[in-house]
């Protein structure tokens, strides 16, 4: 059978639909990112699961915003709103596909950013960064900039539709089966659209 006037098949759920009072209510925790202002922009701070886009112009400080963010969650600094889960032993995992490791390196020492559980990669490859993510088991994961990574397989360059849709998908899919937040970066065009 086919949906009415879809033309489409229904597909059989992988997961039952449930009512939502039976959602558990540590799935809607948040966790503080250690910046209130950001904690207030975001509700309160970052959801398990949640993929959030920073975008802004080139230049305006989401790299640095986020790499402050970064090390306050591999500080400690930042709390779990909802229960306590050992907020002192979190990762995170700062990718950058735009600029090398010793420029993020250079810039976490400016500004007092260096921590021993916040990992650093320079890598474009999605699929590396899926592996970097498997042996580290971050619990944020940060990727600079959602323009500057490319899926293998799929057509088109780095930063066009088809890649950033295909990378963008990919981070949600993982964030959402695995409970990971994941902050994305993502560059403004003149006209105030988010590239790709």
């Amino acid at each position: 059978p086919t949906s009415a006037g879809s033309g489409l098949s229904p597909a059989t759920p992988t997961t039952q639909a449930q009512p939502i009072t039976e959602i558990a209510r540590a799935a809607t925790r948040t966790l503080t990112t250690g910046i209130a202002e950001l904690d207030r922009v975001l509700g309160s701070g970052l959801v398990p699961g949640s993929v959030v886009l920073m975008a802004g112009e080139p230049g305006v400080g989401k790299s640095t915003l986020l790499l402050e963010v970064a090390s306050q969650w591999a500080g400690g600094s930042g709390t779990d709103t909802g229960t306590d889960t050992g907020v002192g032993s979190r990762k995170a995992l700062y990718v950058t596909a735009e600029e090398s490791a010793a420029q993020v390196r250079g810039r976490a020492e400016r500004t007092g950013a260096l921590k021993d559980t916040l990992y650093l990669v320079a890598e474009s490859n999605l699929d590396v960064v899926m592996g970097h993510v498997n042996q580290v088991k971050p619990s944020l994961l940060i990727v600079d900039s959602v323009q500057t990574m490319h899926a293998p397989g799929v057509e088109g360059v780095a930063g066009g539709v088809a890649q950033s849709r295909a990378v963008t998908a990919a981070l949600t899919t993982l964030a959402k089966t695995t409970n990971l937040p994941v902050l994305l970066v993502g560059h403004v065009t003149k006209d105030g659209n988010v590239a790709g």
